[in-house]
């Protein structure tokens, strides 16, 4: 007997259409998921379209920025003509400086209210320590937080990040596999889709985020003939049939379309 399929109610569209055939109508609800690839390969992209497709369907969405500030988020996505101005922030990200205008860079163990990303970009920025920046206080922010807005989505961007800032995880690598698994419980529990991105892990280390996600969408780039090709791969996806192939998608003036 084959296994009943999911009620619709339950996928989580991407935004990406292409995607989401791939994944047989959408990702899970209610879990996290990995977007790993290399610079430039299209994560936080992926993850913004995700965020976007949340509030055009009047969800309450959340974007945990470490990697770059919510300033510069909005002018890398500028060209695209998308409003992420209702899209509510944590700003992780410990050490950078507003560039061309001033930037509020809110702290994750201080702050004590979510901005969005249009409020952000109009204070001014405070300075905070890296060792402060870790899985834990990341949860503990979130708990705050979620405790009061049934936030629906969230993207963590990135998790690569969070690790390469928090310095006790070099120290103890148990100690921050623990935190991650408590953290994608957390967020799993609390009935929330989340996509974490991530770096490439070396060869044969297995990272806990690998091991704790739900599903990983593998995203590539490479040059052939000084044409740059991308592609898009499922590498996994727990409880749900899935396009294992990887598939060809470029980036227009929409966003990401899979082939």
């Amino acid at each position: 007997m084959s296994a009943p399929e999911l009620r619709p109610e339950h996928r989580v569209a991407t935004g990406i259409p292409g995607l989401d055939r791939m994944l047989g109508g959408g990702l899970v609800s209610g879990r996290p998921y990995l977007v790993t690839g290399g610079s430039g390969s299209g994560k936080t992209l992926l993850g913004l379209m995700f965020l976007l497709e949340g509030l055009r369907r009047g969800e309450q969405v959340l974007l945990v920025a470490v990697d770059e500030p919510p300033a510069e988020i909005m002018e890398n996505v500028g060209a695209f003509g998308w409003d992420l101005s209702q899209v509510s922030t944590l700003d992780a990200n410990p050490g950078t400086r507003a560039i061309k205008r001033n930037l509020a860079v809110q702290e994750i163990r201080t702050m004590t209210d979510l901005r969005s990303l249009r409020e952000l970009s109009q204070e001014t920025k405070r300075t905070s320590d890296a060792e402060d920046v870790s899985v834990q206080s990341i949860q503990l922010k979130l708990r705050q937080q979620m405790a009061d807005r049934p936030f629906r989505r969230v993207l963590v961007d990135s998790i690569t990040s969070v690790r390469r800032f928090t310095v006790k995880a070099s120290v103890d690598p148990q100690a921050e596999r623990t935190e991650i698994q408590s953290l994608l419980r957390f967020l799993s529990e609390s009935g929330v889709t989340t996509l974490i991105t991530a770096n490439p892990s070396d060869p044969g280390v297995l990272t806990p985020e690998e091991v704790l996600t739900r599903g990983e969408i593998l995203l590539s780039r490479k040059w052939i003939d000084d044409r740059s090709v991308r592609q898009v791969k499922i590498v996994r996806m727990r409880g749900c049939a899935h396009d294992p192939e990887r598939r060809p998608f470029v980036i227009t003036n929409q966003g990401i379309v899979v082939g």
